[in-house]
């Protein structure tokens, strides 16, 4: 699906959730059936590296066309420390799941609406570079592995005209070039940066991503982003009035539940009231 098709949606969907978690694996029909009775028409299933974005297509299959998949390789997998991190991990493994995710695509298409999830995660380096558990040689290789396996990601979205969802994390400026560069189309998923980096992702036509981050209490700031963004909003406004304006709406679940059930494990029927308060607030 092209980034023009997402604006058009007029329908609440959640740009971003991770139903092949396995903390679904026991209600992820429940839940799925729970958030369509709440109003949402859609539901992106975004896989982390091969394994989920199979698993989110074999869920896409199950109800489809209402759950696609996005299916890409995330940049924990170069992040030691991380789940997905494996020492072996080098410039060939990126060719290599590359090839794979490419045949994954083309065998399962119908079932998968972008790329992702795929970007630039410094937050993790940073924090333990303060916590003294890895060296400067190693953030240098993880930074280096992470942009290649980006662009490869940029690569794939680009020549089957697909959006791509995009992480960001203490990275913003970094995520934001390359995109730029490459003339990509991309949701910056999650989106928690300042106003000028966030203005600078709309002027290049590329989309912001909100989720139940925007309803606790210490996220002030990224609600006057969106403020001077949008400026005052109406409740006659549609949803597809929000995405028009690269603003779309997500769960990332099973994480960052809404307030006041933060902390609680997140499901995509969420996306409704994260709308609500989103609109809200917007309104006041």
């Amino acid at each position: 699906m092209t980034f023009d098709e997402l604006t058009k949606i007029n329908y609440l969907f959640d740009s971003h959730a991770h139903i092949n978690d396995c903390s679904f694996d026991d209600d992820r029909e429940e839940i799925i059936q729970k958030a369509f009775s709440k109003n949402v028409r859609y539901i992106f299933d975004v896989g982390i590296d091969l394994k989920s974005s199979q698993k989110a297509i074999e869920i896409s299959k199950k109800f489809y066309p209402n759950v696609l998949a996005f299916v890409g390789i995330d940049p924990e997998v170069f992040i030691p420390g991380s789940s997905l991190f494996s020492k072996s991990y080098d410039e060939k493994f990126i060719d290599k799941e590359i090839l794979k995710l490419y045949t994954l695509f083309k065998e399962n298409k119908n079932y998968i609406v972008g790329i992702g999830e795929t970007g630039l995660d410094f937050y993790w380096l940073n924090k333990k570079m303060r916590e003294k558990e890895i060296t400067q040689n190693e953030i240098e290789i993880s930074i280096k592995l992470q942009k290649r396996l980006f662009q490869k990601n940029i690569d794939l979205a680009k020549e089957f005209n697909l959006v791509l969802t995009v992480h960001s994390r203490e990275a913003e400026k970094e995520t934001f070039e390359t995109i730029k560069n490459s003339k990509a189309s991309a949701i910056f998923h999650s989106y928690t940066g300042d106003y000028n980096i966030a203005k600078k992702i709309l002027d290049i036509g590329c989309g912001l991503g909100v989720n139940g981050i925007i309803t606790f209490k210490n996220a002030t700031k990224l609600r006057e982003v969106y403020k001077k963004i949008l400026g005052k909003v109406t409740y006659d406004w549609g949803y597809c009035d929000f995405y028009k304006k690269g603003v779309f709406f997500e769960t990332d679940c099973p994480f960052l539940s809404p307030s006041p059930n933060r902390g609680s494990k997140n499901s995509p029927e969420n996306i409704s009231s994260i709308y609500e308060y989103f609109i809200n607030f917007l309104s006041e």
